[in-house]
């Protein structure tokens, strides 16, 4: 599921749902890596201690940058102290030896507006 949005999608359904997807992905394939997504709106560790007892599982967090006003004025190096600031204490705040793999999308440099 690419982007569940809370609160609309609980997180217990969103678990229930990862993981009979990574039960039939495993009934398929021992090396084939899961995705799961956080909830839009949601924590970005709320789903970091149930992947971590998957194997094979991959985190997928999406920084948007687009439908915030606050990055309208931003510079190139607003955006990148933005990504070098927040973002990455987000991210070492989920990576952790025994924990998921992660991917991380950011959208929208808003420089030149």
């Amino acid at each position: 599921m690419n982007e569940p949005v809370a609160p609309g999608v609980s997180l217990d359904s969103l678990k229930t749902y990862y993981q009979q997807g990574y039960n039939a992905v495993r009934r398929h394939s021992l090396t084939a890596y899961v995705i799961m997504s956080n909830r839009l709106s949601g924590s970005s560790l709320e789903l970091v201690d149930f992947a971590s007892q998957f194997n094979r599982v991959v985190l997928d967090m999406h920084y948007y940058a687009l439908f915030d006003s606050k990055f309208d004025s931003y510079t190139v190096q607003d955006n990148i102290d933005y990504v070098n600031n927040f973002i990455a204490s987000e991210i070492n705040a989920i990576n952790r030896p025994d924990g998921p793999l992660t991917f991380v999308g950011v959208n929208g440099w808003l420089s030149g507006r």
